[in-house]
């Protein structure tokens, strides 16, 4: 990998595939920052990958548009830049993505189901076979 001296921001990095990420980034001469929910668990898979030269634990909740640009604002003050970022972090609200997303009339006699969760089960199979997006 071409990392030596990049600068990244990895979401979701305090445990799992994220810490995995970083951990590799790591390996390969890249300086990581571990932005998590959690801080002291971000804290510590930073001190996993090395000293403050190396890896950043900061509390980040991706949903949250100021955590955000705090972290930004933190890791450029103390990386100097940002090269990559690792959008790993996970959210799921399904009401939401149903009010959302779901198309405005039924496309098809699959979609028409009257229970919520059996129509977006059904409209997620017919979009996926049906109407490529």
């Amino acid at each position: 990998m071409r990392l030596k001296d990049k600068v990244a921001i990895v979401t979701g990095a305090a445990s799992g595939i994220g810490k995995e990420i970083a951990k590799t980034f790591v390996r390969e001469g890249a300086r990581v920052v571990i932005a998590d929910l959690n801080q002291k668990a971000a804290d510590a898979a930073a001190g996993e990958l090395g000293d403050t030269r190396k890896a950043l634990g900061l509390v980040m909740d991706v949903t949250n548009e100021q955590q955000v640009e705090a972290g930004v604002a933190r890791t450029v003050e103390q990386f100097g830049k940002i090269d990559v970022l690792v959008s790993n972090a996970g959210i799921q609200i399904v009401a939401i993505w149903m009010v959302r997303f779901s198309p405005p009339a039924p496309c098809c006699s699959a979609c028409t189901s009257r229970a919520p969760a059996e129509a977006l089960s059904i409209w997620d199979r017919c979009t996926r076979r049906r109407h490529r997006f």
